[in-house]
């Protein structure tokens, strides 16, 4: 089965949707996708949030250590976005031995945290490969032995029981953020 890499944008938008038509969750996920073409002015009138927040701004180029190479601005208000995202806008970097111009940015709220986690769900013929860490954010990759991972079957719910593995090792009061208990989709915050 073929697999295609998809952006951080997308990902998470379509974490929304589907969590919303499958489990009936409502992720109150909030980004904007800022490329050349965009008019902040128009931007802006769609998503009204982005100039009432504070905000975080980094490219949405389908490669990691972004926060590592300074590409990551955080705390910004819309002016400074913009102001980020034109100097950067075109400009050629190069990560795991390939060049390329950064194209396109992920615009989101800006949520002061002291802990960052990792999710991926990569979807398979059978079912889907769920990882998850607590220890996610820019040293994911030094990180990589406290991933966690489960399969889950096409036919097999996302249940509490299913997703347990993933999060044994929380502190309870992470395991019930969100009012969701022990369910991995209630304790992961996706802003």
């Amino acid at each position: 089965m073929a697999r295609k890499k998809i952006r951080e944008y997308d990902s998470k938008r379509l974490l929304k949707e589907h969590l919303k038509r499958l489990a009936n969750i409502d992720l109150q996920i909030c980004s904007a996708q800022v490329t050349e073409a965009t008019d902040f002015a128009e931007l802006t009138n769609q998503q009204p949030w982005l100039s009432s927040t504070r905000l975080v701004v980094k490219p949405d180029m389908l490669f990691g250590k972004r926060g590592m190479s300074g590409l990551v601005a955080l705390n910004l208000d819309l002016a400074q976005v913009a102001d980020f995202v034109k100097a950067r806008l075109g400009k050629e970097v190069e990560m795991g031995g390939c060049k390329a111009p950064i194209t396109t940015f992920i615009v989101e709220p800006f949520v002061p945290h002291d802990q960052e986690y990792y999710l991926s769900i990569v979807s398979e013929r059978l079912g889907s490969t769920i990882s998850f860490s607590e220890c996610g954010g820019i040293e994911i990759e030094e990180n990589w032995d406290k991933v966690k991972t489960i399969f889950l079957p096409t036919e097999k719910p996302m249940t509490a029981e299913a997703c347990a593995p993933l999060i044994a090792t929380l502190p309870l009061e992470a395991n019930l953020s969100n009012g969701q208990g022990a369910q991995c989709y209630g304790m992961i915050q996706v802003h």
